[in-house]
């Protein structure tokens, strides 16, 4: 069978018609291509393998599915089986650890059995003695991660090996190229130079926004060719929003979901059930499980799976095996299915919600008839007439390859702190001017300077991570416990399990950075769809309780959310323009991938806002004030408009004298004043005041005193060695931290990657600047209810209602009842002592004792043995401790409940943290019905969970 992306022997010109690329191949590998189904070179492996052959560094952009694996390996194998093979290792095969996926292994390994070439993997879980192997004899090809190379380059005997290195190909190195890992393969990739000399480059990557970057990041300062095809041959993409209909109602009740939901489910069904395989991809692991519930508990043989990186390797590869197997006809995915996992023939992609990026959609599309000669075709499924209008830009820029530019983080002083330490472990003694001048040949480094190179070594010196000589540095002992720690850039991140008290089950999770930045008792978040109160935070879990009102929640999963960017927002900005003055419907179904209902939904949408407020384009921005908030409608992205909410959130606190509210998302900020009222001009007065000047130094001041930066410095100081990597944020005082790095390195590099990760200080400044000149116009608006453009922001802001029931008090009391009615007890007779244990829903309303007929009976714990002793032990006449004349009083008082109140006392004094004191407080208010009793005892839980810990 011919591999994915190549064409059957049966379906192209047998060789001997016009020569390809594959024709000049030595003969035993040609040989192996027709055993392999290599009949015909595909687009990319035509315009690409020329270039690898003649031993250029070359970036090679093409869809999943081409061969591009084949682009590198065909000709270095070429060249190989025509030289002859070395003692060492020749080739070096770098890839993101979730990209060594077992397909990509076993293409790679059956090239060398065929070929007689040695292929061995190392990563991190490589066994001990196949590491021994390897040190011993050398594979001809390694295949291994970024964090495995740093690994390998300080060892003596691994050195030796490497030193044959002649190719280097670094797959999946669009995603590398964006983070700090790359940022330390770029150096490591020069200090491999160190030892091996110059040798070729491959680098293979998904379509990419900015090429001549990615190919300065592989390069460094040597030349790289690109060669590029078009990632789509021919592609179909659709944006859908589906209109609830009768028979949704009937779904919103089976599934507890509203209407909207349930035909937005239905939908992803019906698209399921028309083709034969298909995956939907959603943008956040909660959305994953969500549907998947929502998916299970209508239909437990709907043949949809789950895959997303929270779940262990376990489970997402019998995922993969039952979906390419055709066992299963979907996988509801998060980007960790993007890269190319080989999983079988799928005909659709369906995107769940806007992709927030064209770079996300194209690559998600991919995934769906990537075999040569095959449609790419692609739904997404929108929530409402924000997202169809940010899907349908998105939607077109993705069409014409429009890709988001692509930014490598420069001069990142943490991982140049690690790499100068692995320079010193590899010899005795470093002089800084090589350190330097290694630094400066990788992209990020470029324009290091020396000031800062020693900066960054007198940091590690005070550290006691190496001795500095004038300019020598040497190694000290720390230094490898160090490195070899840090080898990963990734942070290590705890999550902390959500625990919800009515069910007494756990949820989901919350990641550590949500816990250390957002979360205290009473804060109001949204995860899995449904709004939750913080009751208490312990070691590793968060306890909740469930709210009625989303309102002034935060998405729990916040910083998962992918960015979208400044020029989709202003396209979106631009498209509100164009629905004002009316547009051509076909051009529009054409060119945006939209039918007539969604053309309807957002012209509807656009013209309801000018009714009641004004209408925010990209180059108009509305100052609409509500009640006590003012909603900033600009079209500026995410990061873009994070920046300019802390920088005017910031003046206002300082006028105010007190905290001014901020709520972002892609084309509004909420600010909510703390007077009580909205103040339009004095936002718009605030920025005709500012001096741009000042708008960095003012976003340092502010970003620098936010639990956001300082979480980000304990991880910048692990990656430096300042602090142990298994230390726990909870044990440290942040602002002691923030105190005590204050101008090093440390600070500066915490607040440089804050800077890229999550503002856009050029865009906010851009903005401010067209604010002024009177470029981008504005228009302040007052009104007493909230516009159709508002609503998104201050409803939902960012979180899906999948699961938001209509009635959710009457339906979280209901859920309480059935944990309550679960729940096991003990009732003991006071009179002959006899034990009953039963769950409290078999219980009688007016309960008797078995035995002898008694009302008074003690409501325990179903492992209670030391009340039933004291209880004995009164009888006998003998004498009693303190705590078990306790024990008597509490099942005397309990008693005394049951035989008063009967069955609704056990229920109660079953609740969490409800005695027989405050039980007696409950009952005592005489309820007129249970759903009244049901919110006492809630209450009651809720004050117990939060102040349990004061308690002796």
């Amino acid at each position: 069978m011919a591999n994915a992306g190549q064409a059957s022997l049966n379906d192209v010109p047998q060789p001997g018609g016009e020569e390809d690329v594959f024709s000049d191949f030595h003969p035993p590998l040609r040989e192996a291509m027709k055993r392999k189904g290599f009949a015909k070179p595909t687009k990319i492996q035509e315009k690409a393998i020329p270039i690898v052959r003649e031993g250029k560094n070359v970036l090679v952009i093409g869809p999943t599915g081409e061969g591009k694996t084949e682009v590198a390996l065909l000709p270095i194998l070429d060249r190989i089986s025509r030289e002859g093979k070395t003692r060492a290792i020749s080739v070096l095969y770098i890839a993101p650890l979730r990209a060594l996926n077992r397909d990509l292994l076993d293409r790679i390994e059956w090239w060398g059995r065929e070929l007689g070439f040695k292929v061995q993997v190392r990563h991190g879980d490589t066994p001990t003695r196949q590491r021994r192997r390897q040190a011993i004899r050398p594979p001809d090809m390694l295949i291994t991660t970024p964090e495995t190379l740093q690994a390998i380059l300080p060892g003596s005997t691994m050195r030796k090996h490497l030193a044959g290195v002649r190719y280097v190909v670094v797959d999946e190195v669009h995603e590398l190229a964006v983070d700090k890992r790359g940022v330390q393969l770029a150096v490591a990739l020069e200090r491999l130079t160190e030892i091996a000399g110059e040798f070729q480059r491959i680098g293979l990557s998904a379509t990419v926004g900015s090429p001549d970057v990615v190919a300065k990041f592989l390069g460094g300062n040597r030349e790289v060719s690109v060669a590029r095809v078009a990632f789509f041959g021919d592609v179909s993409v659709k944006v859908e929003f589906p209109r609830p209909g009768p028979e949704d109602e009937r779904i919103a009740k089976r599934l507890m979901i509203s209407k909207p939901s349930a035909a937005r489910l239905r939908r992803v069904k019906e698209l399921v059930e028309e083709h034969r395989s298909t995956l939907i991809f959603v943008n956040t692991r909660d959305m994953a499980e969500v549907l998947s519930s929502r998916f299970n508990l209508w239909d437990r043989k709907s043949g949809v799976d789950v895959h997303h990186s929270s779940l262990s390797s376990v489970v997402r590869i019998e995922a993969e095996k039952k979906f390419k197997s055709e066992e299963t006809k979907g996988i509801i995915c998060t980007s960790s299915m993007e890269l190319g996992i080989d999983v079988g023939s799928v005909d659709l992609v369906v995107q769940y919600e806007s992709p927030r990026q064209a770079s996300r959609l194209i690559q998600r599309i991919g995934r769906s008839g990537h075999r040569t000669g095959r449609t790419s075709k692609g739904v997404v499924v929108t929530i409402d007439a924000d997202d169809v209008l940010e899907a349908m830009v998105i939607a077109r820029r993705t069409a014409g390859e429009e890709i988001e530019e692509t930014i490598v983080p420069e001069l990142s002083f943490d991982v140049l702190a690690h790499q100068i330490v692995g320079l010193c472990l590899e010899e005795r003694t470093v002089e800084a001017s090589r350190v330097l001048a290694i630094a400066r040949r990788s992209h990020p480094y470029t324009d290091l300077d020396s000031e800062d190179l020693m900066r960054v070594i007198r940091q590690l010196e005070s550290q006691d991570m190496i001795w500095v000589d004038g300019t020598t540095l040497r190694r000290r002992r720390a230094a490898w416990q160090y490195y070899f720690e840090n080898l990963s850039t990734i942070p290590d991140v705890k999550r902390f399990r959500i625990i919800n008290i009515v069910t007494n089950s756990p949820i989901g999770s919350l990641d550590e950075e949500f816990v250390a930045t957002k979360a205290e008792r009473g804060t109001t978040f949204i995860t899995k769809g449904e709004a939750w109160t913080i009751l208490d935070i312990e070691e590793n879990k968060v306890l909740v309780s469930p709210v009625e009102s989303p309102l002034g929640a935060i998405p729990g999963w916040l910083g998962e959310m992918i960015p979208v960017p400044f020029d989709v927002a202003q396209e979106v900005g631009r498209m509100r323009g164009r629905l004002v003055g009316g547009v051509d419907a076909a051009e529009m179904r054409e060119t945006y991938h939209i039918g007539d209902i969604e053309l309807a939904l957002i012209d509807k949408y656009v013209q309801s806002q000018g009714e009641k407020s004004s209408i925010a384009t990209d180059g108009k921005l509305v100052l609409e004030a509500y009640r006590d908030r003012v909603i900033f409608h600009g079209c500026y992205g995410t990061k873009a408009n994070e920046t300019l909410a802390r920088i005017i959130a910031a003046l206002l606190t300082a006028r105010f004298g007190a905290a001014v509210g901020v709520k972002v998302d892609p084309f509004r900020i909420v600010f909510t004043f703390p007077d009580g009222s909205g103040k339009p001009e004095l936002i718009l007065q605030t920025i005709m005041d500012l001096d741009i000047e000042h708008v960095r130094p003012i976003l340092e001041i502010v970003m620098k005193r936010t639990s956001l930066f300082k979480w980000r410095l304990v991880h910048v100081a692990k990656r430096f060695g300042a602090m142990r990597r298994d230390v726990d944020y909870q044990a440290i005082s942040l602002d002691r931290l923030a105190m005590v790095f204050e101008n090093t390195p440390l600070y500066d590099e915490t607040l440089r990657e804050i800077m890229l990760d999550k503002l856009d200080a050029d865009r906010a400044i851009q903005v401010l600047g067209d604010i002024k000149s009177g470029k981008i116009e504005t228009e302040v608006v007052k009104t007493n209810e909230i516009s159709p453009f508002s609503l998104p922001v201050l409803k939902r802001h960012g979180f899906s209602d999948i699961i938001t029931p209509e009635s959710p008090m009457m339906e979280i009391m209901s859920i309480l009842k059935r944990r309550l009615m679960g729940k096991r007890v003990k009732l003991l007779c006071m009179n002959c002592f006899n034990p009953m244990k039963m769950r409290v829903e078999e219980v009688d309303d007016s309960p008797v004792c078995w035995k002898c007929g008694s009302r008074v009976l003690a409501a325990l714990r179903p492992a209670d043995s030391q009340t039933q002793e004291a209880l004995a032990r009164r009888e006998r006449g003998s004498r009693l401790t303190d705590s078990q004349r306790d024990l008597v009083d509490k099942a005397s008082l309990t008693a005394d409940l049951v035989a008063e109140y009967g069955k609704r006392a056990i229920m109660t004094l079953a609740a969490r943290g409800i005695g027989p004191q405050t039980a007696a407080r409950v009952l005592s208010r005489l309820h007129g019905n249970e759903d009244d009793l049901l919110r006492d005892i809630f209450s009651q839980e809720k004050l117990y969970v939060r102040t349990r810990r004061f308690w002796d």
